[in-house]
């Protein structure tokens, strides 16, 4: 009887080491599995990812616990604890989840605040009666914001550089006051200058071209009925000899309902906030969550191994062996339909009424046209076999654009074929990570400006 003893020990032994390598080969097989599958662009691939990190960390936590078990020779008291536990963080997690699902708190900033990513000034704003909101005056923000892609997509990327960010009085990009400028710049994110620094915005890059004082009137988010508001109460106050009024393509028309609806609640409750009581928020519970943003972060912290790949993503310049990846919004993908046109109307209309107030006090009116990313860049992009890029077809936006300037007698100028043609030349103008202009997009769209003051107004202006 006694020999029985080392003959167990060595028996157990065998045991532990069988269900280490079974653990350790299962592990490595499922976790390589899912690394391979990262790395496929291929449409079914990318949404299969998330679900199979997911399952593979249940997977992990369920088969630690069995190794747990046959490590200890209790499988059955194992099991009974592995379920305790797993009940209890269950409670306690949901615990966690009520703040975010009643609104109360965003999981997703405190993380990135913890971690010292700046969100810039995405988000920052304040109420307005006629614009419905707006910059606060005199703010400096500073740092190494994410993208919007980056945030939409949730890729490990932030901006290569610092950047700063500075509002005037009023809340916007300026720098310094201005009482009079020679050209107003009035537009939203693009003009404001998203993804770029103070001294790299089109308005500054304009100014030290024409010598002369540039205003940016820009705010990220606006469309073009609350430009039209920033026209009739800030910028004609400036006297500019020219208008410079951007109309984006990718938004511009669906961020006009928006405000619609926004000036509508605001002058009915006074005030932006819809949410007055302890009630589910279901709609930002996906984003605000403790179990979705843990989730994401450990995406990004892990892309190195899964990388998080992008359906709408393109490699650019496309006959280039190290093409690097540029991302797209799907605004390409939307068909244009009645809503469309009856907003489209609506938009012309602003621009119509800008041109008469324009006019009336002797500023001439410059309408810019700025097209998608995808517009300018799809083109000269490769993409994968099955990408839903390929499918894609722009509107004929800038036609009808340009119809309606002939028509009505307003200046146009549509940035597309100049900024495709740096494109085939293999100059990238808009952030690969982001939806905005770059540094020298804004340089890009400021010369063309220039050249257009020079040939319409430089003469006329006279020495500075």
């Amino acid at each position: 009887m006694a020999s029985r003893g080392p003959i167990e020990a060595r028996s157990r032994a065998r045991r532990r080491v069988r269900a280490v390598l079974v653990f350790v080969a299962f592990a490595a097989l499922y976790w390589g599995a899912v690394a391979w599958l990262s790395r496929d662009l291929r449409l079914w691939a990318i949404a299969s990812t998330d679900v199979a990190i997911a399952a593979g960390l249940v997977l992990t936590w369920a088969g630690g616990w069995w190794l747990a078990g046959a490590w200890r020779g209790e499988p059955r008291a194992t099991a009974i604890r592995a379920l305790a536990t797993t009940i209890v963080g269950l409670v306690l997690l949901a615990l966690v989840e009520v703040p975010a699902l009643f609104g109360r708190l965003d999981y997703s900033q405190l993380m990135s605040a913890a971690l010292g990513e700046w969100r810039g000034p995405s988000t920052a704003f304040i109420s307005d009666p006629e614009l419905v909101y707006h910059r606060p005056p005199h703010e400096l923000w500073s740092g190494q914001p994410r993208s919007d892609m980056a945030t939409v997509f949730n890729l490990p990327i932030r901006a290569p550089r610092p950047q700063v960010f500075t509002t005037d009085a009023r809340g916007f990009r300026n720098r310094r006051e201005l009482a009079r400028a020679d050209v107003a710049l009035v537009g939203d994110s693009y003009v404001e200058g998203a993804y770029v620094s103070d001294d790299e915005t089109s308005a500054v890059a304009l100014e030290k071209l024409i010598g002369r004082r540039v205003a940016n009137l820009g705010q990220s988010g606006y469309g073009t009925l609350q430009e039209l508001k920033v026209v009739e109460t800030v910028a004609l106050s400036l006297r500019p000899r020219v208008l410079v009024w951007f109309f984006f393509e990718g938004n511009d028309l669906y961020d006009d309902e928006a405000y619609e609806n926004a000036l509508a609640y605001y002058r009915a409750h006074g005030t932006l906030a819809t949410r007055s009581a302890w009630r589910p928020d279901f709609t930002h519970f996906a984003a605000a969550s403790f179990t979705g943003s843990a989730f994401r972060l450990f995406r990004r912290f892990a892309d190195p191994v899964f990388p998080n790949e992008v359906a709408s993503v393109g490699f650019f310049p496309a006959d280039a062996a190290a093409a690097r990846p540029v991302y797209f919004y799907s605004d390409a993908a939307l068909r244009w339909g009645d809503y469309e046109g009856e907003r489209f109307g609506k938009t012309m209309a602003a621009f119509r009424r800008g041109r008469d107030l324009a006019a009336a006090q002797g500023t001439r009116l410059l309408l810019v046209f700025i097209p998608t990313k995808f517009r300018v860049y799809g083109d000269y992009c490769r993409f994968p076999s099955d990408s839903p890029c390929r499918s894609w077809r722009p509107w004929r936006l800038p036609e009808d654009v340009a119809a309606f300037c002939r028509r009505e007698d307003i200046a146009f100028l549509d940035l597309t074929e100049s900024m495709r043609a740096a494109a085939a030349e293999g100059r990238l103008l808009y952030a690969a990570e982001d939806s905005h202009w770059n540094a020298e997009g804004h340089r890009f769209v400021a010369s063309l400006l220039a050249d257009d003051w020079s040939a319409k107004e430089g003469a006329a202006a006279g020495p500075r």
